[in-house]
């Protein structure tokens, strides 16, 4: 792959595409009780990380550059978060798994990665659903290991139907919904500190009081329309969320001849 520009903190710097996220040992930055919570999403520059009529990211955004530093952020995972809803599209063929493949060529390397530092070759994955409404062996296809996280509380049969399929499940919800604070003593309890979303802006929503890092790929594209998804919606948030800037690589090479900028933010604390 064809290499990118560095413009923050290294400015004019030209950095490999492939690894260039891995150096980033995101793994180290927790500790064995203490948590780093991350996400990734791809944007267009009015704003949409998805649009009505697309499963997913933007089609016009979509590029085999993104998706590659996408699986270089999660394979540094503990665990990748998902929703109830991805698992359903993957049930439907209209989305596939996004935790690599070891029969993939092209994902022996990350596999290399994780078993190099002692980790299982492919991240757990944990399923942040209200109550479940999927084919339990659509969820415990997607990793060697997997967590039913849910909000409300499901009748013994569900319970029965995951445990069957050898997923592990946990209650982690208040009113019904996954509450942040459950989600995080389980996958703690369980192992797991370094936390990846992969899911969209509910679930990144929830976990605004545990975020520590935030990748964006911004696309040089104007996309419009009437219905879309932006990265947090609902109340504003009171104070605002701050963040400094890591990193910033431009990449010349996206589709269409258009460009794109990979950033990563750091959360703001106190």
């Amino acid at each position: 792959m064809s290499k990118v520009l560095e413009l923050f903190p290294d400015a004019g710097a030209e950095r490999d595409l492939r690894g260039l996220h891995l150096g980033h040992d995101l793994h180290s930055r927790a500790g064995p009780a203490s948590s780093f919570v991350f996400s990734s999403f791809i944007a267009s520059i009015d704003g949409r990380i998805g649009v009505d009529g697309d499963v997913g990211a933007p089609r016009p955004l979509r590029n085999d550059r993104d998706w590659r530093l996408f699986q270089e952020l999660m394979v540094q995972a503990d665990v990748v978060l998902v929703s109830g809803r991805y698992v359903r599209d993957v049930g439907r063929g209209s989305a596939r798994n996004v935790i690599p493949d070891p029969a993939d060529q092209d994902a022996h390397d990350l596999i290399s990665y994780r078993l190099e530092r002692g980790l299982p070759a492919r991240p757990a994955v944990a399923v942040v659903t209200r109550i479940g409404h999927f084919e339990p062996a659509v969820a415990a296809g997607l990793s060697d290991r997997v967590i039913i996280t849910h909000g409300a509380p499901v009748d013994a049969e569900t319970l029965q139907s995951w445990a069957g399929a050898g997923m592990d499940s946990v209650h982690a919800g208040k009113h019904g919904e996954v509450d942040v604070d459950l989600l995080m003593t389980a996958l703690i309890e369980r192992g797991h500190t370094v936390v990846f979303s992969a899911a969209g802006p509910r679930v990144l929503a929830m976990l605004i009081p545990v975020l520590d890092s935030l990748y964006l790929t911004l696309g040089a594209q104007l996309l419009g329309g009437q219905s879309f998804m932006t990265l947090l919606d609902g109340d504003r948030l009171a104070p605002p969320l701050g963040f400094t800037v890591e990193t910033v690589y431009l990449d010349r090479h996206a589709p269409a001849g258009t460009g794109q900028l990979f950033l990563e933010f750091k959360r703001m604390r106190q």
